[in-house]
């Protein structure tokens, strides 16, 4: 799965903008609409701006695009639950695309009976989420630039002796699954500690370089092996008095401003 920085309820502001695509936020909870990007255009050569599209598409093999077809108008557009500033570029650069098409760009156009067409489908990796119950997948506030960022949470507690090895094992454990970000939050009481964990990245796809993808059952089992080594126990001691909540103590960062600030 991918965790890091992406924009769902609000747009980048001051980090991207558009001449024709238009940002439609998500709502979640029950709507649990997908966030978009989409333009209206009518072009007298629909089929042949299409197969453009698509050969675009082809070099870019992280991005998804969808267009819906009414005759000579289209509808062109991404979206997702998580956009990332790679889906941003990619926009730009076929926005870009378009005005060199010499289409016509419109804010309203009605689109009936429309055929569907995906020119990308991403690349086809699988998302597979925590399945042993002690990483949860949690999101953020909203930060800078309206950012918001997904990232693995695990509770525990342990004796206080061996917390500094403990934290050592899991950074080193995050550098080798492609996890630049960790971080913490910790109570101490007495000999123990507890501790609320955090694992995710940064930003995705800056330059069109790849997304970073996690391999989720490898770093379950490298959480639960380091668990057993360490003696730590899952959940927190004590009542709320004894909530972690001295932090952030960060191990690994990086766009921290999207991150943590």
């Amino acid at each position: 799965m991918i965790l890091g920085v992406y924009w769902y309820f609000g747009f980048p502001e001051g980090l991207y903008s558009f001449d024709h695509f238009e940002f439609k936020k998500g709502y979640g909870g029950h709507a649990d609409n997908p966030a978009m990007l989409m333009a209206n255009v009518t072009t007298n050569e629909p089929d042949k701006v299409i197969q453009h599209l698509r050969s675009f598409m082809d070099q870019h093999p992280e991005g998804e695009l969808f267009v819906y077809k009414d005759n000579h108008k289209l509808r062109i557009g991404t979206g997702g639950h998580n956009l990332y500033d790679y889906d941003f570029l990619l926009i730009k650069e076929v926005e870009n695309f378009l005005k060199n098409e010499k289409v016509t760009f419109h804010k309203d156009l009605e689109i009936e009976d429309a055929q569907f067409i995906r020119l990308s489908v991403g690349n086809n990796k699988a998302i597979i989420y925590p399945k042993r119950g002690f990483l949860q997948v949690v999101g953020s506030p909203l930060r800078k630039c309206n950012a918001e960022t997904s990232a693995l949470r695990m509770d525990c507690h342990l004796s206080i002796q061996h917390k500094a090895n403990f934290i050592a094992d899991l950074a080193a454990l995050s550098q080798s699954m492609n996890l630049n970000v960790f971080f913490y939050r910790e109570h101490n009481f007495l000999d123990r500690t507890n501790l609320m964990l955090f694992f995710t990245n940064g930003r995705q796809g800056l330059n069109f370089q790849e997304k970073q993808y996690v391999d989720i059952t490898r770093f379950e089992n490298g959480v639960e092996e380091l668990l057993h080594r360490h003696n730590a126990l899952l959940g927190h001691e004590g009542g709320y008095a004894r909530y972690p909540q001295d932090g952030p103590i960060v191990e690994r960062i990086v766009d921290r401003e999207y991150v943590l600030d």
